[in-house]
This record gives structure tokens, C-alpha cells and sequence, in this order.
């Protein structure tokens, strides 16, 4: 992969089962407004919809499935 100095690397979105998207690299997070989030360089990012700062991950999928968080399990 071709690095330059005027373009920053590309970003990786790593997917963790039952757990958060990991992002690495150069990149930008904003908020609706359109303010830069502050991150760094390395981020989890929430998929199960408990955090409490998202979009940021907490560890709150700890307490069950992404399946259980989002409602797509089959009744019993």
C-alpha cells in the first residue's frame, strides 16, 4: 500500500462477535452539529445500542448479545 505524506492511511473497521467495531487508523468522527469528536487514533465503536456514550463503546454488551440488543431473537 502506497503511503503519502499529503493523504493520511487509510482506516481498518475491525468487527468483534458480540462486541464493538474497532476502528484504526486516520480518520474523523463528528457529531450532528458537525464538531470533530476527539478519538485518537483507535476507537471501539458501539453496535449493541447500550452504551451510554455512544457512539462510543462502554462494555455494555457485556450484559448479553448484539441479537438480544437489537430485539432479533426468536421468542420463546
Amino acid at each position: 500500500m502506497r503511503h503519502d505524506a499529503d493523504r493520511p492511511s487509510a482506516a481498518t473497521v475491525t468487527m468483534y462477535p458480540d462486541g464493538p467495531l474497532i476502528l484504526r487508523g486516520e480518520f474523523e468522527i463528528r457529531d450532528v452539529d458537525g464538531t470533530r469528536v476527539d478519538t485518537g487514533r483507535t476507537v471501539a465503536l458501539c453496535r449493541c445500542g447500550r452504551s451510554a456514550v455512544k457512539p462510543l463503546c462502554d462494555g455494555s454488551h457485556r450484559r448479553g448479545t448484539l441479537a438480544e440488543a437489537s430485539g432479533s431473537e426468536a421468542d420463546s
